[in-house]
């Protein structure tokens, strides 16, 4: 199932010439909400991180399903992650979460294609 999902992005990319959003913010914020995810879920492939202050959305999938998993930066430098959806996210569910609604419009922009939020 793994060779037929890579597959099947590899196929789109070249296809359809669009490819996956890049990653947002700073590069050691980047890098560490990276590091809390893969810590948490070993088997996870990150797509994407963009970082807005002291959260973050990550785009994720595995060997079953896939998604965007939203942090929230707590005690110093640690990330810790506070929702997931294995599907489209909004600006009004990330509220929910405690994320002010200015950052969750701008954790939403730039994802290309991908367009994991309705605003």
């Amino acid at each position: 199932m793994r060779k037929f999902v890579t597959g099947l992005v590899v196929l789109t990319v070249l296809t359809t010439g669009s490819a996956f959003a890049a990653d947002v913010g700073p590069k050691a914020d980047v890098a560490a909400v990276r590091a809390a995810s893969n810590q948490k879920f070993p088997s996870r492939h990150v797509d994407a991180v963009h970082v807005v202050g002291d959260y973050a959305l990550l785009d994720w999938y595995d060997q079953e399903s896939g998604g965007y998993a939203l942090y929230k930066r707590t005690s110093g430098e640690r990330w810790n992650q506070i929702d997931f959806s294995g599907g489209v996210t909004n600006v009004s569910l990330m509220a929910q979460h405690g994320v002010p609604t200015s950052i969750g419009h701008k954790l939403c922009l730039g994802w290309g294609s991908a367009k994991p939020c309705q605003l």
